[in-house]
């Protein structure tokens, strides 16, 4: 059963490396290069690159912003070795948490006291009175 399934991932991969269409005959909307960028693939393991491609699938914002850091690294020439599907992983944590700050709603009161609140506060110490 694991050899079973190890040569299915290893085709899948294959297939995500040449970019045929998927195995249910249909098209995967372009190879994990065109929809990840033939730029940055060459830097990734095969596991990173097929995590890419799938998170690209569900949420293209998320792999577009992380395609774009990786291109900063391999621009800056701080990008050495292929990048690893943890790697991926921990770049996508950041960029979730990153686009969670920006979408983070915050409610301030501003409890000032105001003239009337004062004329209120001087009604009630007569009242008691």
């Amino acid at each position: 059963m694991d050899a079973e399934l190890q040569a299915l991932r290893e085709a899948r991969l294959a297939e995500l490396k040449r970019g045929t269409s998927d195995s249910n005959g249909g098209s995967n909307g372009g190879a994990p290069q065109e929809r990840i960028g033939s730029s940055i693939s060459r830097f990734l393991e095969p596991e990173a690159l097929e995590r890419l491609s799938r998170v690209s699938l569900v949420r293209p914002d998320r792999a577009q912003a992380v395609e774009n850091y990786l291109k900063q690294l391999v621009s800056t020439g701080q990008l050495r070795n292929k990048v690893s599907e943890k790697d991926i992983v921990q770049i996508l944590d950041g960029v979730a948490r990153e686009q969670n700050k920006k979408n983070e709603t915050k409610i301030i009161f501003d409890r000032r006291e105001t003239v009337e609140d004062d004329v209120e506060l001087e009604d009630d110490d007569d009242f008691f009175d």
